[in-house]
């Protein structure tokens, strides 16, 4: 009897761990720990690694030889000093260029690391998020590089992209993993509001997203945040680096926080023990 009740005492004390797990707010380093680090390079996503980040997330383009490299904007220009559209370039030329001198002197000769590279990081309850940013024409390719890492499984790799039709299309082509669809929230440059929560809703359902990751702004509420939930779709917010915002939104519920320092507001909020 006493062993039985030990059993059914240590098994409440796990299941109680493992709730405390999926219901605690998640940290995902932009572009790797980029507040540190030169975004998108090996030394950022190593970053959000050992200092105990949840994930990290990258940005990725097709390159001219079918190469699939991490850049975040739609040129090498600000990053690289090459003023040259990943699809116009091919993955040895783009490796060509120093990645990390505009961060720091001590970042100099860090490379555009491919796909590939980033996913060999991949590990048991740590995320990463690949961001698409281009069209369907990278699906192929993506395939082959995520059917030949065996490390990238669906429990610790997904997709987001602003491009509801490339969700829709990660959706049929990958249907073991999510896939959140990126949206802003604020006011447009116009000064017209914002998506309500019910649009943003259906747009989701219509591309099959699994979550929505969301521009963080005055929009995102309590009640914005339960009526995605209360959809059926996972909450996510970006991009977060104060550390009272974080707090709120991990109060209102939200599975993850995208943030430039996302292990230091874990560890702000969760304790460095937490954090390992």
């Amino acid at each position: 009897m006493k062993r039985i009740m030990l059993a059914m005492a240590t098994g409440m004390v796990m299941a109680g761990w493992a709730h405390a797990e999926q219901s605690r707010t998640r940290f995902i380093s932009h572009r790797g720990e980029s507040m540190n680090a030169p975004e998108n390079t090996m030394a950022a996503f190593r970053a959000a690694v050992e200092t105990g980040a949840d994930g990290f997330e990258c940005d990725v383009y097709l390159t001219k030889d079918n190469q699939i490299v991490c850049l975040h904007d739609r040129t090498a220009k600000r990053t690289g000093g090459l003023d040259v559209k990943p699809s116009e370039a091919t993955l040895a030329e783009l490796q060509a260029l120093d990645a990390g001198s505009w961060k720091g002197p001590q970042f100099k000769g860090e490379r555009m690391p491919t796909l590939d590279e980033a996913l060999t990081l991949a590990r048991d309850k740590f995320e990463i998020y690949v961001e698409i940013k281009c069209g369907k024409e990278i699906l192929p390719r993506l395939k082959e590089v995520m059917a030949a890492q065996p490390k990238a499984t669906p429990e610790r790799v997904l997709f987001i992209c602003f491009n509801a039709d490339v969700i829709a299309a990660v959706r049929q082509q990958f249907p073991a993993y999510r896939a959140y669809w990126l949206t802003g929230t604020g006011p447009k440059k116009d000064g017209k509001p914002g998506p309500t929560a019910e649009q943003i809703i259906a747009k989701a359902k219509a591309c099959q997203a699994s979550g929505v990751d969301m521009q963080d702004s005055v929009s995102i509420t309590p009640d914005f945040i339960r009526a995605v939930k209360a959809a059926g779709l996972s909450a996510h917010i970006w991009t977060v680096n104060r550390e009272p915002r974080s707090r709120e939104l991990a109060a209102m519920g939200v599975e993850t926080i995208t943030s430039d320092c996302g292990a230091a507001l874990k560890r702000a909020l969760y304790g460095a023990s937490d954090a390992q």
